[in-house]
């Protein structure tokens, strides 16, 4: 799975220090940032095959985000929300997303979860 690149948002930057290790562990690229304008800007630049958000941050909700991907940028990879709340609101379809995983966030289950998404 060399050269597949993956951008993850979340405003807890130890977090993604841990996330870095376990897909480098895969050979899965992992860029990482903790705002939404910064993020934009990544997935204008790089070509990412999936997306990962974290639901709620300072600098915006992980469901706008990822709303802003798809309209404005026609961003069409894979789109997985974290989210520490057990009552996310939505439907799959209604909030953009592909998948949706809760905090705490077991990395190795993280970067499955990515490898399933990807197909074979």
């Amino acid at each position: 799975m060399g050269g597949i690149k993956v951008l993850y948002l979340d405003d807890e930057l130890d977090l993604l220090d841990l996330a870095v290790g376990f897909f480098e562990d895969e050979n899965l690229q992992l860029d990482t940032c903790a705002d939404v304008e910064t993020a934009i800007n990544l997935v204008r630049c790089n070509d990412y095959a999936v997306v990962l958000s974290d639901a709620n941050m300072p600098s915006g909700s992980g469901h706008d985000f990822f709303q802003r991907l798809r309209e404005e940028l026609h961003y069409e990879g894979k789109l997985i929300l974290v989210t520490g709340n057990l009552q996310a609101p939505g439907t799959r379809e209604d909030a953009h997303y592909d998948v949706l995983i809760y905090k705490p966030i077991k990395f190795l289950d993280l970067v499955e979860r990515v490898k399933l998404l990807l197909g074979p």
